[in-house]
């Protein structure tokens, strides 16, 4: 079929406008440190040509604040999205009028479509025209894939296409799965379990006995890789649907690509499940890619990077102004970050704020209402070991702190 993009490919009208169009695909709940191999032919496809951030950090552990980082370069606390937005949480909408990705694309003259899980207003977000999206489609991960493809390829360009998939967020159905998932080969046990709960702050206990971790309070070794084996499983479905989008936006040497995640999962260290009142490595470390043909070098970068820094990277890259203050940077070129600040507000209507910083080597979180957590991770990445009531270690608690209080009041 001759498609108007390709009818102006064809005159060579389209090789005149040398705007990028600009693809973004996210999962939901996909953590960086995954438990076992995966099959993903289409995303190593895409990482040939990518920088790969291996470092990488979700704003906060959770959907819609989370989301809110990566479409205005703000921290959650900036963007007024601090939990969920939907009948049974906290949240506040994003206001329209913050910029954000869609509104300011589309205003510099690019067409925009938003396909797939949104949950940043209420009732799914079924028209995004106010915040800067003329197309949208929802639906199950295939429609929300076939509906982005069919659009994309009726676009001559400058294009902007944010496909936002639920999976591997179907995690949540491991008690109905369990039985049927066969342990995958080389998946692996988590390193920790309930037991070390045990001196950790009390928040993450009272989600085992009153919240979701009641779900997997039972899970024993064999449950785990179950568990794990399952939420790879959901991971290489995605990669399906990937593949199933780049092939529709066809020569990709004038597309910037970027595949992401909102969040992570716990995967069971310390036999916690899903999300919730912790800042774990597994949960908080999110895929990054960013393939940008002669605008970004491709390879790894082990930079300290966040969500907040998506948006102004895809301005740069651009070559647009973006109209406002951000808290993110540029990822255009390496930058010098020697720590990131996390945030996390409520679980549904439990509030429970936590504020953290992670270096290179340490993470301190903070819980408001008084416990806290310090970790060496160059000793002790699984983060067994809260040091935060060491003697010898109380000159870095208190430096820690001090770089928390000074991000929060900025």
């Amino acid at each position: 079929m001759l498609t108007r993009r390709r009818f102006l490919a064809a005159s060579g009208l389209a090789k005149k406008n040398r705007r990028p169009n600009i693809l973004v695909f996210m999962t939901d709940q996909e953590s960086a440190l995954l438990p076992g191999p995966v099959r993903l032919p289409h995303r190593e496809r895409l990482a040939a040509g990518a920088t790969h951030f291996t470092h990488a950090f979700c704003n906060t552990p959770q959907c819609s604040p989370a989301r809110s980082s990566l479409l205005t370069g703000l921290e959650p606390h900036h963007t007024g999205v601090r939990t969920n937005v939907d009948g049974g949480s906290l949240g506040a909408s994003l206001s329209p009028e913050t910029p954000n990705v869609g509104r300011v694309f589309r205003d510099a003259g690019w067409a925009t479509g938003y396909f797939g899980k949104w949950h940043l207003s209420p009732g799914g977000g079924k028209n995004l025209d106010k915040y800067g999206f003329s197309a949208r489609a929802d639906g199950k991960d295939e429609q929300v894939a076939a509906a982005a493809a069919g659009w994309i390829r009726e676009q001559a360009g400058p294009w902007l296409a944010w496909v936002s998939v639920l999976n591997p967020h179907d995690i949540y159905h491991v008690r109905e799965e369990l039985a049927r998932t066969a342990i995958r080969p080389g998946v692996r046990a988590p390193e920790t379990t309930l037991e070390n709960l045990r001196e950790k702050p009390s928040e993450q206990r009272q989600f085992v006995a009153e919240d979701q971790g009641k779900i997997t309070a039972d899970f024993d070794a064999e449950h785990w890789l179950r568990y794990r084996s399952y939420y790879l499983n959901l991971i290489e479905k995605t990669d399906a649907l990937l593949g199933e989008v780049l092939a529709a936006a066809g020569d990709l040497s004038n597309t910037i690509v970027i595949y992401t995640a909102d969040h992570g999962d716990q995967l069971g260290g310390h036999g916690l499940p899903f999300k919730g009142p912790f800042m774990y490595e597994p949960l908080v470390r999110i895929p990054l890619l960013v393939r940008a043909p002669g605008r970004m070098k491709a390879g790894r970068r082990d930079d300290l990077v966040t969500q907040a820094d998506i948006a102004p990277t895809l301005a740069e890259l651009a070559g647009l102004k973006w109209p406002g203050a951000v808290d993110g940077t540029s990822l255009a070129k390496p930058i010098s970050r020697d720590a990131v600040f996390l945030e996390y507000y409520a679980k549904q209507k439990w509030v429970n704020p936590i504020r953290t910083v992670r270096t290179r080597r340490w993470k301190l979180n903070i819980y408001e209402r008084g416990n806290r957590e310090l970790y060496d991770l160059r000793t002790d990445p699984a983060e067994r070991r809260d040091l935060s009531k060491a003697p010898e270690h109380e000159a870095t608690m208190r430096a820690l702190e001090g770089r928390v209080a000074g991000w929060w009041g900025h």
